[in-house]
């Protein structure tokens, strides 16, 4: 059987074909186009936030490299103040200084220009790894000033023992007993000597220490030898609070003694006095 059909309605289904194949064309642009802008919008969030990311990390760099070129220009103050570290150690710990200022402000510059969050992230980690500002070079230092403090201070306990030594002679000579006195200064003068050594030793102990580059073992000595050194210089100290309490019982007995000394005249003329 043959199905008659008439020319409306096949108008009408050529109509409707080309109604949805516009149709799928559309909906497959504004499925293009909606998937085009999201992926937009996330490249420009994900831009967005390591732009902030950059910024941050850029900042917490800026302050810990000026935190460390203040602590710098600190200790380059102090090496200034140094009277008994030579001018070798003064000059060496100089440019040790002024090459770790010049340093690190070249690596800020470098940072404050990085665009990279990789490269950036590389950079700020060798703030802390390549200088080892407040790891080894700011202790070394400071432990050299230490040991300057150490020999300063035993030159003035040298130059008291001195007085005390020219005391005890005169009165030696006067037929006085001396024997505790010089128990006492010997006590001292074996406390001081014992300082210098220690100072000495904490000061060849650090003085040639450079920075470890992110070596692990020579980090690990690194830190030994200033911990050992430290440990030096406190013994130092305790020799001297000793020596100061050796200096404090000499001067007492002294004073005694003189005091002995001037009252026995009296008694004797007193004595004499009562006599007549």
């Amino acid at each position: 059987m043959k199905i008659r059909t008439s020319a409306p309605l096949v108008a009408a289904l050529i109509g409707f074909v080309t109604l949805g194949v516009a149709f799928a064309a559309n909906a497959q642009t504004t499925t293009a186009a909606v998937s085009a802008t999201a992926s937009s919008t996330r490249a420009a969030r994900v831009a967005a936030r390591q732009t902030t990311q950059i910024a941050k990390a850029i900042s917490r760099a800026d302050e810990e490299i000026s935190r460390r070129i203040d602590a710098l220009n600190k200790l380059a103050t102090r090496i200034g103040d140094m009277k008994k570290v030579s001018d070798t150690d003064k000059s060496n710990l100089t440019n040790t200084v002024e090459s770790q200022i010049s340093d690190l402000t070249t690596l800020k510059t470098k940072i404050d220009a990085d665009t990279d969050l990789t490269t950036l992230r590389a950079d700020v980690k060798s703030v802390v790894d390549a200088y080892r500002i407040f790891a080894l070079v700011i202790p070394q230092g400071n432990i050299l000033a230490a040991v300057d403090s150490v020999d300063t201070t035993a030159s003035s306990f040298n130059a008291l023992v001195a007085k005390i030594q020219a005391r005890v002679a005169s009165s030696t000579a006067a037929g006085q007993d001396m024997t505790a006195i010089n128990s006492s200064l010997s006590d001292m003068q074996a406390k001081i000597a014992d300082a210098q050594t220690q100072a000495t030793a904490a000061h060849d102990e650090i003085v040639s220490l450079v920075p470890d580059q992110g070596d692990k073992t020579k980090m690990q000595a690194n830190t030994a030898a200033l911990k050992d050194a430290r440990s030096k210089i406190q013994a130092a100290m305790q020799d001297f609070k000793t020596a100061r309490k050796d200096a404090q019982t000499i001067v007492n007995d002294l004073k005694q003694m003189e005091h002995k000394n001037n009252a026995t005249p009296a008694a004797a003329s007193t004595t004499s006095a009562a006599q007549q």
